[in-house]
């Protein structure tokens, strides 16, 4: 659904003025909060970008990689495969990530996009910029709030922002059970309502049991759940179904769409493995199933002109993380 034209007009700034106006509205907004108290309770399976809890470290390193084997554009026209690397500092409520995916083609000529010579694009890239705080009106019941702002982009940084906010109310209903809902509202460069993987929760979710608690431990919310077995400190094991959306401004000489854009959406089943050698640090591996799959091209004014399904196809993930 479209946004209102205030939201629309954010695509004419330039992206210094639309930094410095939401990264301003943030610092406003978080500076009255109190800091919530630290410390090592946050669990493998909590991941603070994507919704509750959001009780972290209070500062932190993530590296992360994944492979997503070659797939077949729909009705075998060409293929590709994708690379991606994440990093991502957090300090106390904030954190600023770069995300970049490279992508290797084969048989252009029959891609049904581009100029059927050249790879249609060679790395995507996103740039985010998060807050986020947590804290209790009561022993039973707490909140969340996040705001993000984020760049995605394959060349020019120019008409590439969307901005992004969640809030939600979490009730802890015993100690195993967690119940409670969430709101996002997000705006990116096609004036549509989109969510990014890297910043989303909405809807309702539950959670069972904390996920350094030993033994069978889950949560079930959008866009991301988890079933998982802690077998001691030191390990665990889960299974992983989650939906990923991002949003690409391309090149101004793009074959594909000369200053327009690209919206990739996947999903991913995963099952991991997490070892934790030390209570700061973080080893995950394990590989994964993606389905779903399709890319979404928009002209430069934000328009819809056309979309693709692509094949599912295997990957595999690795991540490890240090919090201080």
């Amino acid at each position: 659904m479209p946004f209102p034209s205030r939201f629309h007009n954010l695509k004419s700034l330039s992206l210094p003025i639309v930094t410095a106006l939401f990264a301003t509205l943030l610092l406003s907004i978080l500076a009255g909060l109190p800091v919530p108290a630290q410390g090592q309770e946050n669990g493998p399976g909590n991941i603070p970008r994507q919704g509750p809890p959001m009780d972290g470290p209070r500062a932190g390193i993530d590296l992360q990689g994944f492979h997503l084997f070659n797939a077949h554009l729909e009705n075998d026209q060409g293929k590709v495969a994708v690379t991606q690397t994440r990093a991502d500092a957090s300090w106390s409520r904030f954190t600023l990530g770069w995300h970049s995916n490279w992508y290797s083609w084969q048989d252009n000529n029959a891609l049904p996009f581009g100029d059927g010579l050249s790879a249609p694009w060679d790395s995507l890239h996103v740039l985010t910029l998060m807050a986020n705080h947590r804290d209790s009106f009561s022993p039973r019941w707490s909140y969340f709030i996040q705001g993000a702002i984020r760049s995605g982009f394959e060349k020019e940084l120019s008409r590439s922002v969307g901005l992004a906010a969640n809030a939600g109310l979490v009730y802890a209903w015993n100690p195993d059970w967690t119940v409670g809902i969430g709101g996002f509202i997000g705006v990116d460069p096609t004036s549509k309502f989109a969510f990014s993987s890297t910043f989303a929760m909405g809807g309702p979710f539950i959670q069972y049991r904390h996920p350094r608690a030993p033994g069978i431990s889950g949560r079930l919310a959008f866009p991301q759940s988890e079933l998982r077995y802690t077998g001691s400190p030191l390990w665990s094991t889960w299974l992983g179904l989650g939906v990923n959306s991002d949003t690409y401004r391309l090149a101004d000489n793009s074959p594909v769409m000369p200053r327009g854009y690209l919206r990739e959406r996947m999903t991913t089943a995963g099952l991991y493995v997490d070892v934790t050698p030390t209570p700061g640090m973080l080893l995950r591996l394990g590989p994964t199933y993606n389905f779903s799959r399709r890319m979404e091209f928009f002209d430069s004014s934000g328009g819809k002109r056309r979309s693709h399904e692509l094949d599912t196809t295997l990957g595999v993930e690795a991540k490890i993380s240090w919090s201080f």
